[in-house]
Protein backbone atom coordinates (compact mmCIF):
# COMPACT_ATOMS: atom_id res chain seq x y z
CA UNK A 1 0.00 0.00 0.00
CA UNK A 2 1.77 3.27 -1.23
CA UNK A 3 2.01 6.09 1.72
CA UNK A 4 2.62 8.64 -0.50
CA UNK A 5 -0.54 10.23 0.64
CA UNK A 6 1.03 11.19 3.90
CA UNK A 7 3.47 13.65 1.93
CA UNK A 8 0.33 15.40 -0.46
CA UNK A 9 -0.30 19.27 1.14
CA UNK A 10 -3.21 19.31 -0.03
CA UNK A 11 -5.11 17.43 2.82
CA UNK A 12 -9.15 17.79 0.60
CA UNK A 13 -7.40 15.98 -1.64
CA UNK A 14 -9.21 12.53 -2.45
CA UNK A 15 -6.18 10.87 -2.52
CA UNK A 16 -4.97 12.35 0.91
CA UNK A 17 -8.68 11.37 2.36
CA UNK A 18 -8.60 7.79 1.37
CA UNK A 19 -5.27 7.63 2.75
CA UNK A 20 -6.93 8.54 5.56
CA UNK A 21 -9.47 5.83 5.65
CA UNK A 22 -6.78 3.42 4.26
CA UNK A 23 -5.21 4.14 7.74
CA UNK A 24 -8.12 4.19 9.59
CA UNK A 25 -9.19 0.54 8.26
CA UNK A 26 -5.77 -0.56 9.25
CA UNK A 27 -5.91 0.62 12.63
CA UNK A 28 -9.30 -1.21 12.84
CA UNK A 29 -7.91 -4.28 12.13
CA UNK A 30 -4.77 -4.36 14.37
CA UNK A 31 -6.64 -3.62 17.29
CA UNK A 32 -10.06 -4.36 16.80
CA UNK A 33 -12.26 -3.44 20.00
CA UNK A 34 -10.01 -0.44 20.66
CA UNK A 35 -11.70 2.78 20.80
CA UNK A 36 -9.06 5.26 21.20
CA UNK A 37 -5.43 4.73 19.63
CA UNK A 38 -2.50 6.84 19.12
CA UNK A 39 -3.18 9.64 17.00
CA UNK A 40 -0.55 10.21 14.57
CA UNK A 41 -0.95 13.64 13.25
CA UNK A 42 1.65 16.39 13.75
CA UNK A 43 0.10 18.06 16.65
CA UNK A 44 -0.26 14.90 18.42
CA UNK A 45 2.71 13.39 17.60
CA UNK A 46 1.76 10.02 18.57
CA UNK A 47 2.01 10.45 22.27
CA UNK A 48 -2.12 11.26 22.65
CA UNK A 49 -4.75 8.61 22.60
CA UNK A 50 -7.66 9.46 20.96
CA UNK A 51 -10.92 7.82 19.66
CA UNK A 52 -10.74 6.68 15.71
CA UNK A 53 -13.04 9.39 14.73
CA UNK A 54 -10.91 12.36 16.40
CA UNK A 55 -7.65 10.76 14.77
CA UNK A 56 -9.75 10.74 11.09
CA UNK A 57 -10.51 14.48 12.04
CA UNK A 58 -6.90 15.67 13.24
CA UNK A 59 -5.14 14.06 10.36
CA UNK A 60 -7.11 16.31 8.08
CA UNK A 61 -6.90 19.46 10.45
CA UNK A 62 -3.02 18.71 11.03
CA UNK A 63 -1.71 16.24 8.79
CA UNK A 64 0.09 13.24 9.45
CA UNK A 65 3.49 13.03 10.65
CA UNK A 66 5.41 12.57 7.55
CA UNK A 67 8.12 10.63 8.53
CA UNK A 68 5.29 7.91 10.06
CA UNK A 69 5.41 5.81 6.96
CA UNK A 70 5.94 2.28 8.94
CA UNK A 71 2.77 2.21 11.57
CA UNK A 72 4.15 0.15 14.26
CA UNK A 73 2.47 2.26 16.71
CA UNK A 74 -0.51 0.75 15.39
CA UNK A 75 0.44 -2.77 14.69
CA UNK A 76 2.62 -3.06 11.53
CA UNK A 77 5.37 -5.07 11.55
CA UNK A 78 8.91 -3.39 10.94
CA UNK A 79 10.98 -5.87 8.63
CA UNK A 80 13.94 -5.98 10.41
CA UNK A 81 16.11 -7.32 7.53
CA UNK A 82 15.29 -3.79 5.73
CA UNK A 83 15.17 -1.54 8.77
CA UNK A 84 18.28 -2.58 10.36
CA UNK A 85 20.85 -0.39 8.69
CA UNK A 86 18.64 2.88 9.52
CA UNK A 87 19.55 5.21 12.01
CA UNK A 88 17.38 4.75 15.25
CA UNK A 89 14.79 8.39 15.43
CA UNK A 90 13.69 9.11 18.60
CA UNK A 91 11.67 12.24 19.86
CA UNK A 92 11.28 13.44 16.52
CA UNK A 93 9.78 17.05 16.31
CA UNK A 94 7.05 17.56 14.26
CA UNK A 95 7.19 20.24 11.13
CA UNK A 96 4.34 22.65 12.48
CA UNK A 97 4.07 25.58 9.36
CA UNK A 98 2.68 28.69 11.72
CA UNK A 99 -0.31 28.92 9.09
CA UNK A 100 -1.46 25.52 10.19
CA UNK A 101 -0.85 26.74 14.01
CA UNK A 102 -3.55 29.50 12.86
CA UNK A 103 -5.41 26.85 11.53
CA UNK A 104 -5.27 24.62 13.93
CA UNK A 105 -6.75 27.68 16.69
CA UNK A 106 -9.69 27.93 14.48
CA UNK A 107 -10.63 25.01 13.95
CA UNK A 108 -10.15 24.14 17.50
CA UNK A 109 -12.81 26.54 18.24
CA UNK A 110 -14.90 25.50 15.26
CA UNK A 111 -14.05 21.82 15.34
CA UNK A 112 -16.62 20.81 12.90
CA UNK A 113 -16.39 23.45 10.37
CA UNK A 114 -13.82 22.22 8.10
CA UNK A 115 -14.15 18.18 8.29
CA UNK A 116 -17.15 15.95 8.18
CA UNK A 117 -17.98 12.18 8.22
CA UNK A 118 -21.02 11.35 6.53
CA UNK A 119 -21.61 7.37 5.75
CA UNK A 120 -18.00 6.33 7.06
CA UNK A 121 -16.15 9.03 4.44
CA UNK A 122 -14.45 11.59 5.79
CA UNK A 123 -14.75 14.90 3.49
CA UNK A 124 -14.01 18.75 3.53
CA UNK A 125 -16.33 20.74 3.52
CA UNK A 126 -14.83 24.00 2.09
CA UNK A 127 -13.79 21.99 -1.39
Amino acid sequence: MSRRWIQNPNRCADEYLDGIEDFIEFARRQNPGATRIRCPCRRCNNTLWETIENVGFHLVRNGMIETYSIWNLHGEQVDHASSSNAPRVDNVEPIVDPNDQVMGIIQDAFPFALTSIRKGKITCLHQ
